[in-house]
């Protein structure tokens, strides 16, 4: 009984590590515009003009996490789980800290840093996910799926808390610093409970460290996406989620005129589909279907509403459509994590799931890319298109077992 509950303890440290991440993303980076291209922008000076700025520190985050997620992925696999957890809490702590010292002495250049350490500090997500899927409670599939339980969540909580403090009393007493104070704050918790909680079960192997190995491991997602069928069609997916999420607000405004606080609700909205997905997932989708057996269906149906939300010109259409593509991501996501865990030995997990952190860095940085110069209604399409491919490619991929790591 005492074992069982330190090995519930040590899985609430890990979900909270993972929503402290989602978090701060919410309450603080979502609102780089704000931050950049307002009137009311702390930045005294800008080396180009705002849209550019914006751009380049949309850029900082994912680019730190493509480089980061590799790195301390590997790090625990060769070092053990809680160490290399408790540094990327304390970057993440002392990341969000500098983002707002920046904003208070108006400096975009640090403003840059800080962006680029807290994405690079967020590929801790790694060693978060690969030791859940070590846990014994639950099965893999819905272990990960509630994962998309607390990135709804904190989708949610993070832009409402986040829009709250940079309103006035707050904004009178150090400007836009407090949102990125309260994501450190979250994070300081995180660290407090991994401290106390966190039982590493896993046993480092011990290889000897080499900044040229750790190096050559960030070129590994290319590497896989070439050889390996599976991921090549995960990053497929993972790429047309993210030009969704990346032309929605756009495409609200530009397809059906919607106001800033209208666009803000069906982002909420968008929030909670994926949460209920994940509830789904947890409670039902996973613990009756193998992950694996799940995938095309989704996929597919996934890809039909993007076509169907790509066409719509009624606000019923796009309530309908935008909440079935999102809360079969939600099913997606988790499924394809399994499945490729399943592909992996037990010593390379964190690495893998280094390789997917990365992943999510790049595809978030190319849909952006996209975006400045496509159309948000044909990005949309461009991500319905991806979608079908992927499902397309899927029996191949399931074709013959390919080791992932």
């Amino acid at each position: 009984m005492e074992l069982d509950k330190k090995k519930r303890r040590s899985l609430f440290t890990l979900y909270l590590t993972y929503f402290a991440d989602y978090f701060s993303w919410g309450v603080a980076i979502a609102y780089l515009a704000v931050y950049i291209t307002t009137d009311s922008t702390p930045f005294k000076t800008l080396p180009w003009n705002s849209h550019v700025a914006l751009g380049i520190a949309c850029a900082a985050f994912p680019i730190g996490e493509v480089i980061g997620s590799p790195i301390l992925g590997d790090l625990s696999d060769w070092m053990g789980r809680k160490k290399v957890l408790l540094w990327g809490l304390w970057g993440s702590i002392l990341s969000m800290a500098l983002c707002a010292f920046s904003l208070w002495a108006g400096s975009f250049t640090l403003f840059l840093i800080g962006q680029f350490l807290v994405g690079f500090f967020a590929g801790k997500q790694a060693m978060v996910q690969a030791s859940i899927v070590e846990s014994y409670e639950k099965t893999k599939g819905q272990k990960l799926a509630f994962l998309s339980i607390l990135g709804g969540v904190s989708w949610m909580l993070g832009p409402l808390l986040g829009s709250l403090l940079m309103e006035k009393p707050f904004t009178d007493y150090g400007g836009y610093i407090w949102p990125n104070l309260l994501a450190a704050f979250v994070y300081v918790l995180s660290l407090a409970c991994t401290h106390a909680f966190f039982q590493d079960t896993y046993e480092p192997s011990g290889q000897q460290l080499s900044a040229l190995k750790l190096f050559q491991n960030m070129g590994e997602i290319v590497k896989m996406t070439y050889k390996n069928r599976l991921f090549a069609t995960f990053l497929l997916n993972l790429l047309g989620w993210y030009l969704l999420i990346v032309s929605l607000s756009d495409f609200l405004i530009t397809r059906f005129q919607l106001s800033n606080a209208e666009v803000g609700i069906f982002n909420a909205y968008f929030s909670l589909c994926f949460t209920i997905g994940g509830v789904a997932a947890t409670t039902w989708i996973f613990d009756r279907w193998n992950a694996k057996n799940i995938l095309f269906f989704s996929i597919l149906v996934g890809s039909f509403s993007l076509f169907f939300l790509f066409r719509a010109n009624q606000i019923i259409e796009l309530w309908l459509f935008l909440a079935i593509a999102t809360v079969t991501e939600a099913w997606i996501y988790p499924a394809f994590q399994t499945v490729l865990s399943d592909h992996t030995s037990k010593s390379d997990q964190g690495k893998l799931f280094g390789l997917i952190g990365a992943a999510n860095g790049a595809c978030q940085f190319v849909a952006s890319l996209i975006l400045t110069g496509v159309a948000s209604s044909h990005t949309i399409f461009t991500a319905a298109l991806l979608f079908l491919i992927s499902a397309g490619l899927l029996p191949l991929a399931f074709g013959k077992k390919q080791p992932v790591a």
